[in-house]
């Protein structure tokens, strides 16, 4: 009976395909996986959190464990403007929130209507993607190259959808370190889609999980940051940030940067959803920034990295067949690889799992009835060292096979 009551968004819902990916291997024993997102466990700063939640908890609980305001800790909140150098923004154009997806939800919350046009890239993060589907969007799939999206194909796709009457909300992008291809905007391209979006009126929704992780090569300033140097404008695009990847993923804690009009939008919805993000972890993250301690542990975290990635890129240049293409990622925690056009990385990824190796198939990254097959992302941050080599071992070696 509850069933038939269920709304029709709820009914037609997609659940995580990469969360059911991962949980069908769970329990093969000696699994090698490159599958998931998580980062390092060894990277977690817990000696200095655990101090500082209980210093919070002791001598502020009087009020961080009361209700607190939607919007978030303005402690933090002030904190993070400092960290970032925004010394013009004011704190209501940043909200605090449960983690980046809550703040992307909030964002579609506040813009979407049933029968919306959001373009994403091709590939793009499933977790959102799923997201978009599920609060009744249209997604309309941008090609990437290795500059980032594709303005070509960016600004075909726009005109024919104008033409169509179609209503697009926004762009969605990560730009850093992309998931899941580990590509990098270019800072040209980034201002040719700032200049795009201004002049289409578009808003961008930037994701920003990983920019923090680079590891070689020169940081790159966000897409809000060009906006807000370049073209004075802080409302174009609304960037959202996580600390899952920084300090981790438990904490459940982000924010979003964006015109103040939107913000107190999606400072509504979060007020009816969630109420407020966890007072004390946004206090332990504002005293983690104010007592210094982020920069040392960020250089730390990406000494710890590195030589993952490299042992990563060495061994897929020494194991893998030719005719496979992969990315060059310079920070992050994903590689992707390109198979030949008739090599299914579905087929492939069943067979992996059979030699205890598994990743997650590229079909899984792109919107229903855009799939690509050729394709597969591989994560560097979570197996050791030597399970990278055995596990690009067996993967090359299965490649191989495919057409013997």
């Amino acid at each position: 009976m509850i069933y038939e009551k269920m709304s029709q968004a709820t009914k037609t819902m997609k659940s995580s395909m990469i969360r059911e990916l991962v949980a069908s291997t769970k329990n093969i024993e000696g699994l090698i996986s490159f599958a998931g997102g998580f980062p390092s466990p060894k990277t977690f700063p817990r000696e200095i959190l655990s101090k500082l939640y209980h210093d919070v908890v002791l001598n502020e609980g009087e009020t961080i464990l009361q209700y607190g305001g939607s919007q978030g800790d303005s402690l933090l909140a002030t904190e993070l403007l400092k960290w970032e150098g925004y010394d013009d923004l004011s704190t209501d154009q940043i909200l605090i929130t449960a983690g980046a997806t809550n703040a992307i939800f909030y964002m579609c919350a506040a813009l979407l209507e049933p029968g919306d046009v959001i373009l994403c890239e091709a590939p793009s993060f499933l977790g959102s993607l799923v997201g978009f589907e599920a609060m009744g969007a249209e997604l309309h799939a941008i090609p990437l190259d290795q500059e980032g999206l594709d303005m070509d194909a960016l600004g075909t796709k726009v005109e024919k959808l104008k033409k169509a009457g179609k209503r697009i909300k926004f762009i969605y992008t990560i730009p850093d370190f992309h998931n899941p291809t580990g590509v990098t905007m270019s800072l040209q391209r980034r201002k040719k889609l700032i200049e795009f979006a201004l002049a289409m009126e578009i808003p961008i929704l930037e994701d920003n999980p990983y920019a923090q992780l680079r590891y070689s090569g020169e940081s790159l300033p966000s897409l809000f940051r060009v906006a807000h140097d370049e073209y004075s404008n802080t409302e174009i695009v609304t960037e959202v940030v996580t600390f899952s990847k920084i300090l981790g993923p438990g904490m459940r804690l982000g924010y979003v940067k964006g015109s103040k009009v939107l913000i107190e939008r999606m400072c509504s919805w979060q007020q009816k959803v969630n109420i407020a993000p966890d007072n004390v972890s946004q206090r332990v993250a504002a005293r983690f920034l104010i007592e210094g301690h982020m920069q040392p542990h960020l250089e730390s975290i990406r000494s710890f990295y590195q030589p993952y990635l490299e042992k990563m890129l060495k061994c897929m240049a020494d194991y893998l067949p030719s005719y496979i293409q992969y990315s060059k990622p310079e920070g992050g925690i994903f590689t992707w690889l390109w198979l030949p056009e008739d090599m299914s990385a579905d087929l492939l990824f069943e067979q992996a799992k059979a030699h205890k190796v598994t990743f997650i198939p590229g079909s899984k990254f792109y919107p229903v009835g855009q799939e690509k097959f050729n394709c597969l992302r591989l994560n560097f941050s979570y197996s050791s060292l030597e399970q990278i080599d055995q596990g690009m071992q067996s993967l090359g070696k299965l490649m191989e096979d495919f057409y013997t």
